[in-house]
């Protein structure tokens, strides 16, 4: 099935107002990519723009709806992953309210109860933010 078929709170743990993804739009065997459309409602909007650390959970929750996808199509419950650590976190720009944003992340990584992945938000085609992230307990199937 398609990703992007799935409803994204079947696939992560989180709940409004803290869901910072919309949709998990394509999946591979090591990476993932999603969508937020950054809504004025949005907790993390400072002077119009969504805040650094918005970016950080949206690639998080990313890889937690990557997650969530490939447990329900091996029948694995959904579970939770923490972030254990952000490395290397360049943010170039903030995006405006009423815009779409678009992550990738790559998993780099699976180690005693961690995944290693690095992450990419992208604003109008442009690079707007990037880590490396450690996410605690969600690891893949």
């Amino acid at each position: 099935m398609n990703p992007s078929q799935y409803n994204v709170l079947d696939l992560i743990p989180q709940r409004p107002p803290m869901q910072m993804i919309d949709k998990l739009t394509s999946v591979s065997e090591k990476s993932a990519s999603g969508s937020l459309f950054i809504k004025p409602s949005n907790p993390f909007i400072h002077n119009e723009r969504l805040s650094e650390s918005a970016l950080i959970e949206f690639i998080a929750q990313t890889a937690a709806a990557f997650t969530g996808y490939r447990n329900k199509i091996n029948n694995v419950a959904v579970g939770e992953g923490y972030i254990g650590a952000v490395k290397g976190l360049a943010v170039y720009d903030l995006p405006p309210v009423n815009a779409e944003i678009l992550s990738e992340i790559e998993v780099v990584n699976e180690i005693v109860g961690f995944t290693i992945i690095m992450g990419k938000v992208f604003y109008e085609e442009r690079l707007i933010a990037e880590c490396e992230m450690r996410i605690m307990g969600n690891t893949l199937p």
